[in-house]
């Protein structure tokens, strides 16, 4: 059995997702320590912190927290995960999808205007290049 040391007390997995202190939590998340269990943290903070180490994309997609969505939308290589953000009702997260340069033809007439706007310009800069 795996443990990690943080604060001066030994964690395994079982305890550490028990842990009361968000602060330690994010520790083990930091030192990559059982991503798998924390990907179900009452804490967005935390669910957020796995996003970024790039575990669990394909539960946090559907994230009802809009932060660890965009996280998931900014960190994620997997297109089927980048499909299904998409059309998420955070204006947002589709902007970060638009920056990153994917599917921006689904985005030229989005409600948002910066969004539109930036699909048609990255577009545009394709072609010339």
């Amino acid at each position: 059995m795996e443990t990690i040391l943080i604060s001066g007390r030994t964690y395994d997995e079982a305890t550490i997702i028990k842990e009361n202190e968000e602060y330690v939590r994010l520790e083990a998340v930091d030192l990559c320590f059982a991503l798998s269990k924390l990907v179900h943290d009452n804490s967005s903070l935390v669910r957020t912190a796995v996003a970024r180490k790039k575990v669990g994309h394909e539960i946090l997609v559907s994230d009802e927290c809009w932060r660890v969505r965009a996280t998931v939308a900014k960190y994620t290589d997997d297109i089927e995960i980048l499909d299904k953000l998409i059309d998420d009702e955070k204006d947002f997260i589709r902007f970060i999808i638009v920056k990153r340069g994917y599917n921006l033809e689904s985005y030229l007439n989005d409600v948002d205007e910066e969004i539109a706007s930036t699909a048609r310009y990255l577009i545009q800069q394709k072609e010339v290049a």
